[in-house]
């Protein structure tokens, strides 16, 4: 039969552009293997579960409690005095420790706030800063030693800065300083890290100095800002910590295998333990640089970022003249 008599054949105009249908089967698989059904659901009334749950045990220990000093006072009044006088002393005492905590959260979330409204006026030519972010600042630091350092920075500081030569000039005359003191305690520790772990012969014995040393590095980067971690803050950098944890005994290990492939077993005891504790001094460093991110209520611009390379140079440089004694020392006692 020809095309022109077809009934069922419908000639296109020439001019008439044709177009490509879509696959029926495009993104059918998808489709298939993904799907509300399948989506995570979110534990409901969680949050609200564990703290109804946490009021009923308050209410229950506080029952015992009075029933407890109801009894001791039926044997005798004096037993239920001295008892009253051990509940209030341990009731101020977790009062104490509430208000400091939150006291320390409220240091770190005026911090952070600092931090975002320093990187959004950082280049910008109005006065906004001035205000209120300035008498905020003096806030976070009255009554600390910082104060009287800053307070001096600020009447040296011209009338006329804008917020940008504001933070400018708070960065290079006060932010700096600190920042100098931060970076050689991070510079002691760490090297102090790295030759206890290279003089440890024991894994367990590297992962509980470089954790102690660590911790004791947080504090006193803190101690320098004027601040102490809230807690989750304290929750990042603690995974840091147990990640250098790991490090060590990770480090420990490759030790072993190091030492396999050196001829000379005194090099190798030499080399593989340098480089296990240049490795955790490392990351002790990246901790400690992580923290003053944290601390300092003006982020580091981007090419005022301090990097690890001058920090592993100062380790490296430490272990080289630590090792280097030590060798010349037993090539003389041969």
């Amino acid at each position: 039969m020809s095309r022109h008599h077809d009934p069922y054949f419908i000639p296109l105009e020439s001019e008439q552009s044709l177009d490509t249908p879509d696959s029926i089967s495009d993104g059918f698989q998808g489709r298939v293997l993904t799907g509300p059904e399948l989506a995570a659901k979110p534990v409901r009334f969680l949050k609200s579960a564990f703290y109804g749950l946490l009021t009923l045990l308050m209410i229950l220990a506080l029952w015992q409690t009075v029933e407890l000093g109801f009894f001791l006072y039926q044997l005798h009044w004096s037993l239920a005095l001295l008892f009253s006088v051990l509940f209030l002393a341990l009731a101020v005492i977790v009062v104490k420790a509430v208000v400091e905590f939150f006291l320390y959260q409220r240091d770190f979330k005026h911090i952070t706030e600092l931090q975002e409204q320093a990187a959004q006026f950082r280049n910008q030519r109005t006065t906004v800063l001035k205000k209120h972010w300035l008498g905020r600042l003096r806030k976070l630091y009255q009554g600390k030693p910082q104060q009287v350092l800053l307070e001096q920075v600020l009447s040296e500081m011209p009338d006329y800065a804008d917020d940008s030569e504001l933070l400018s000039y708070l960065d290079s005359h006060f932010f700096q300083k600190l920042d100098q003191h931060a970076l050689t305690l991070i510079s002691q520790h760490s090297q102090q890290v790295a030759l206890m772990v290279a003089l440890s012969p024991f894994a367990a014995v590297d992962m509980l100095l470089s954790v102690w040393r660590s911790i004791q590095m947080l504090d006193e980067i803190c101690q320098v800002y004027g601040v102490r971690p809230s807690l989750p803050a304290r929750t990042h950098l603690l995974k840091m910590v147990l990640e250098q944890m790991a490090l060590a005994g990770a480090t420990e290990l490759l030790s072993d295998q190091l030492a396999d492939f050196t001829s000379n077993q005194l090099l190798s005891v030499v080399s593989s333990q340098a480089a296990s504790g240049v490795g955790v001094g490392i990351y002790s460093a990246r901790i400690g640089l992580r923290a003053m991110a944290l601390c300092r209520p003006i982020p580091f611009a981007d090419d005022q970022k301090p990097g690890i390379g001058r920090l592993a140079k100062s380790i490296l440089s430490s272990m080289e003249a630590r090792f280097r004694n030590t060798t010349d020392s037993k090539k003389k006692a041969e």
